[in-house]
């Protein structure tokens, strides 16, 4: 879809990609893109929780773990942040954000997107990325031995 952020993600660089499978994908977001912070999308275009199928819901949650797992080894973090407003893109997509270990009390949960403006680094940003997919090839290994 025209003018869908979210949507546009599916001709990101291949740096820029953390996760794909045939129905999810992982990006570092262009405006986003801060170290440690991807834009997990329903690669076809939906809108809202209505717009998921049933088996586009079936499979949100395991993504979501299996990326959660592995953003938290490759980077430390002691949280990884799932945040979705769906207003301004109306696409499903969460904002998944690895949370600092050192980061201001004050700027836990929400407060972390005022982060973005001065964070945004898309050479790092892509490196963590990097790091997250190596961290869940190394995860799908131990799954399969």
């Amino acid at each position: 879809m025209s003018g869908c952020l979210p949507c546009e993600l599916e001709h990101a660089e291949a740096s820029a990609i953390a996760y794909r499978d045939e129905r999810w994908a992982c990006e570092v977001a262009p405006g986003y893109d801060v170290p440690g912070w991807f834009v997990l999308r329903l690669r076809r275009h939906a809108e809202g929780w209505d717009g998921l199928t049933v088996e586009d819901a079936a499979e949100f949650g395991p993504v979501s773990q299996r990326l959660a797992t592995a953003l938290t080894a490759a980077t430390g973090a002691p949280s990884v942040y799932f945040l979705s407003f769906g207003e301004n893109h109306r696409h499903f997509h969460f904002l998944v954000i690895a949370r600092p270990a050192d980061l201001d009390p004050a700027l836990a949960g929400a407060s972390i997107l005022t982060l973005r403006s001065d964070h945004r680094d898309a050479a790092l940003a892509r490196g963590v990325a990097a790091d997250l997919r190596e961290a869940l090839a190394r995860d799908r290994a131990t799954a399969s031995a």
